[in-house]
């Protein structure tokens, strides 16, 4: 069983930053502290369910965990292809520098962002091809 935890991306890390703070400017000062305090709440969740997100290959079975304890699994024998992406589609990969993964009968996508591609690329294309 391997386990690849998701790169987290900066750039990605401040847009959600600024918007959840943005709405912070336009409030009265006196409230200002309140919508700040929500600002850092919901920040802190967004950014807990990043760092939760993982891919995990245990035999034929590619796990992805979305957050704690939600995953869904993925045959590896069944995946078509894997591309390296750019797609902002939502997806459990915690940055921007993502591989597509083509899988199953009608060629279901799912986006991932393992931090060591090279590596989960070959350790797929090992499982695939024996």
């Amino acid at each position: 069983m391997k386990t690849y935890k998701s790169r987290i991306s900066i750039s990605l890390l401040v847009f959600i930053a600024l918007v959840c703070f943005s709405p912070v400017i336009c409030v009265p000062v006196d409230n200002a502290v309140k919508y700040i305090i929500v600002a850092l709440v919901v920040f802190g969740v967004i950014v807990m369910f990043m760092t939760s997100i993982k891919y995990v290959i245990d035999g034929q079975t590619l796990k992805i965990y979305f957050t704690y304890g939600i995953h869904t699994d993925i045959d590896i024998k069944s995946i078509k292809s894997i591309e390296k992406s750019h797609n902002i589609l939502s997806s459990p990969a915690a940055s921007l520098s993502r591989l597509a993964i083509t899988y199953g009968k009608y060629g279901d996508l799912v986006l991932v962002s393992p931090r060591n591609q090279d590596d989960f690329i070959k350790t797929i294309n090992e499982i695939r091809n024996a």
